[in-house]
């Protein structure tokens, strides 16, 4: 659930630059005259600056996609028009070109940014040259150069495939090939992103929406101006990316899902005058470890946290650090968030965690039989901010202290710092929870 509102939110950007364009596309009065004259050269201006920072932050696909749409723009808003060759060469280039964008962008799809001044970014650089050269060759004269008059014959003919009655069409002038192909590769994307939306590729996302401003601007190939608009909202989307990327890097803990430490910290800095920090540690975690081995482990980290993300009660959770998590309830105190605490530890407990196979082997050998699942259990401490001068790290330390409480009294349980008057006692495990069977409490001191 928490990939699937990741990737919403990864969407929400680039479709409405994407959407934002379109509308523009249909309302150029809305465009103030000063931006008018300088659509032309936008989108050079954005592939530029947005390679530049690309480069910075080692990013060597959106490098060269960059540079995919900055040869695709030069070819449609100022290589094409300017030529004096024949209307059928320039539309065998204009064909070639919008064969080539979607194409070269699914191969950066399902890349790695292996860098810019590498053998492989040698010989990315050297096809996309390649591949501009040919499609400035289609101007040549057909006659002098065979190769040249092959790929024209070739393109015509693809040109000529109408599977579809052509008046389905008649609303662009892309053929039904380049349609069908693009759509396709559309579709894969897509499909690839739903199957894998824990993977968070900001990248993969802008190739989808850059790939369909990028068609789009072949779709407005008689209007200059509207082509370099959509090109601009290509390189724009891409260049956004590397900064959601940035944001991903520094405030979502890669391992868990959860907000970082220095998501929290920010975090603190909103709180008002009330609220409550729990501090939660997964019990006997360095066992664990040690008997089946670190990627169990990981795998253990993943499930708490999806326990804690779903923490009722109006919490957030963020991965502090290790085995550590800290809850923010930033409406409420100790007494009253204690029985949300309480449930989400008695759900962890009961929860059967299985060991999956074809991991790391352990440092200890475990019957595979008998371990194959096992519970985890944790133990949280709990404080609230009762005292005007108390900062929100004075409130992780008093919660903090709390932990350590619980961690004597036998763990799995949630233990209040300085609990007032009235409020529910420590819980201690209870009787029937899984947790007590010698199969599923693993680890005894």
């Amino acid at each position: 659930m928490r990939a699937i509102s990741s990737l919403i939110c990864s969407l929400m950007l680039p479709c409405a630059i994407l959407g934002g364009t379109f509308f523009l596309a249909h309302n150029p009065m809305l465009l103030p005259q000063p931006v008018e004259g300088i659509v032309p050269a936008l989108p050079f201006v954005l592939a530029i600056s947005g390679g530049a920072i690309a480069w910075q932050f080692k990013r060597s696909r959106a490098v060269f996609l960059l540079v995919l749409i900055s040869l695709s723009c030069w070819f449609i808003t100022l290589f094409l028009p300017g030529m004096s060759s024949t209307g059928l060469q320039l539309r065998f280039a204009f064909e070639l070109s919008a064969l080539l964008l979607p194409i070269n962008m699914f191969v950066l799809a399902f890349t790695e940014d292996r860098g810019v001044l590498t053998l492989w970014g040698f010989l990315t650089g050297t096809m996309l040259v390649l591949q501009a050269a040919v499609v400035g060759a289609m101007f040549l004269d057909g006659n002098s150069y065979h190769i040249v008059g092959l790929l024209q014959r070739l393109v015509a003919t693809v040109d000529a495939f109408h599977p579809i009655p052509e008046q389905f069409f008649s609303w662009t002038i892309l053929p039904q090939p380049v349609l069908f192909f693009t759509t396709a590769i559309l579709l894969i994307l897509i499909l690839y992103l739903l199957w894998k939306p824990a993977r968070r590729d900001t990248m993969h996302v802008s190739l989808i929406t850059s790939c369909i401003a990028g068609m789009a601007a072949y779709h407005y190939v008689t209007d200059s101006a509207t082509s370099a608009l959509f090109f601009s909202a290509a390189a724009l989307i891409v260049t956004l990316s590397l900064f959601q990327d940035s944001y991903f890097m520094a405030y979502v803990d890669e391992l868990t899902d959860l907000p970082s430490r220095r998501a929290l910290n920010a975090d603190f800095k909103k709180l008002g005058r009330k609220y409550a920090l729990a501090m939660v540690d997964i019990d006997h975690f360095k066992k664990f470890n040690d008997t089946y081995g670190h990627d169990i482990g990981d795998d253990v980290l993943r499930m708490v946290a999806g326990h804690l993300s779903r923490i009722s009660g109006g919490g957030t959770a963020y991965r502090y650090g290790g085995e550590e998590f800290t809850i923010v309830f930033p409406k409420g105190i100790a007494s009253e968030v204690y029985s949300h605490l309480d449930d989400l530890r008695q759900k962890i407990a009961t929860t059967d965690f299985h060991i999956r196979s074809g991991k790391r082997a352990p440092k200890k050998k475990v019957n595979s039989r008998k371990k194959s699942t096992v519970n985890v259990t944790i133990s949280i401490g709990v404080a609230d901010r009762n005292d005007t001068k108390q900062s929100p790290m004075d409130v992780v330390k008093q919660a903090d202290k709390a932990l350590y409480k619980a961690k004597g009294a036998g763990r799995n349980t949630v233990s209040i710092a300085k609990p007032p008057r009235n409020t529910r006692p420590q819980s201690k495990p209870r009787g029937g929870e899984k947790n007590n069977s010698s199969r599923r409490n693993v680890f005894k001191d």
